[in-house]
C-alpha cells in the first residue's frame, strides 16, 4: 500500500452534448440526456474531489452536435466546477470551433504541470475523420515535451486508442500508423501510461518494448457505454463513468473508473 501522497486528476470523456441541455442523444433508441449525464458526473467529481485533485482531462468528443452553440453551452458547464478542465479533440469535435468557445477555467490541448509529473494532451483528430492520427509535427512536439522536463514523470492523453482492444467494430477507428508514436514513447523511460476515451468502455492494455510495458487504460463515457466485442456498435448501458488517477513521487500510478447510477 502506498505511504508516498500523490498528485491526482479526474479524466472524463465522451460527453456528446448538445447546445440544449433537454436534447436527448440521437444516435441511441434510450433516453440519455448527454448534457444532463455531464453535470451529474461533474457534482460526483466535486463530492470526491480532494485537496491532492489537480485538474480534469476532457479527452474528446465533447459534443455531438459541432455547432458554436454547443461549446458554448459546455463551456458554461464546465465553468461551474472548481478545478481547472484540460481539452482535447475527439472525432465529433472541431478543434478550431473548440478554441473559440472555450475559456475561463477551460483550456485547449496545454500540457499539465504538476509536481513530479506531467501530463501531455495530443489532438488524435482529423477533420471528418472517425479514425485518429498525429502528425510528424505533433510527433515531434511530443519528443521535445518530454525532453524538456527529463526529471519528471509523465502520462500522454489522447481521445483515440493507440492498442487493439479486439473490437471488430472500434479498432478500425483507433490511431492509424501507431508505430511512429510508440517510438517516441520508446525513447523516454518516464512515460508511465497513456489514456483515452473514445470507446465507451473501460480498458486496460499495454504496449512492450522488449522488457518494458507501457499500459493503456481507457476511460468509459460520461453519457452511455457500448459493447466491444460485437461485429457492430451495440448499447451496453447508461451509467456515466470517469477516472481517477493517483501520480506518486516515485512514478507509481493508481487508477479506478467510478460509475454513476442516474435517477430514473
Amino acid at each position: 500500500m502506498q505511504t508516498q501522497t500523490p498528485v491526482r486528476l479526474f479524466q472524463i470523456t465522451d460527453s456528446h452534448c448538445y447546445p440544449d441541455d433537454d436534447r436527448l442523444l440521437e444516435w441511441v433508441k434510450v433516453p440519455v440526456h448527454p448534457n444532463r449525464s455531464l453535470q451529474a458526473v461533474l457534482a460526483a467529481l466535486e463530492a470526491q474531489r480532494s485537496p491532492a485533485h489537480a485538474a480534469v482531462v476532457f479527452s474528446g468528443d465533447l459534443v455531438q452536435e459541432e455547432i458554436a452553440a454547443s461549446y458554448q453551452r459546455l463551456n458554461q458547464i464546465l465553468n461551474t466546477f472548481p478545478l481547472p478542465i484540460h481539452t482535447i479533440p475527439g472525432n465529433h469535435d472541431i478543434p478550431e470551433l473548440m478554441q473559440a468557445n472555450l475559456s475561463g477555467n477551460v483550456h485547449f490541448c496545454q500540457p499539465v504541470q504538476l509536481d513530479g509529473w506531467q501530463a501531455i494532451l495530443l489532438d488524435s483528430s482529423e477533420l471528418d475523420k472517425e479514425e485518429g492520427y498525429l502528425t510528424a509535427q505533433q510527433l515531434d512536439e511530443l519528443r521535445q515535451q518530454l525532453a524538456a522536463y527529463p526529471d519528471k514523470h509523465a502520462i500522454v492523453f489522447m481521445h483515440h486508442h493507440p492498442v487493439p482492444v479486439n473490437s471488430p467494430w472500434m479498432d478500425p477507428m483507433r490511431l492509424q500508423q501507431p508505430e511512429a508514436f510508440w517510438a517516441v514513447v520508446a525513447d523516454f523511460p518516464q512515460v508511465k501510461a497513456v489514456f483515452c476515451g473514445h470507446l465507451h468502455q473501460e480498458f486496460i492494455g499495454n504496449y512492450s518494448f522488449g522488457e518494458r510495458s507501457v499500459p493503456v487504460y481507457a476511460t468509459p463515457a460520461t453519457c452511455l457505454q457500448l459493447k466491444l466485442p460485437t461485429p457492430t456498435y451495440e448499447l451496453d448501458h447508461t451509467r456515466p463513468a470517469w477516472r481517477d488517477i493517483a501520480l506518486y513521487p516515485d512514478g507509481t500510478l493508481e487508477t479506478r473508473v467510478h460509475y454513476l447510477t442516474l435517477p430514473a
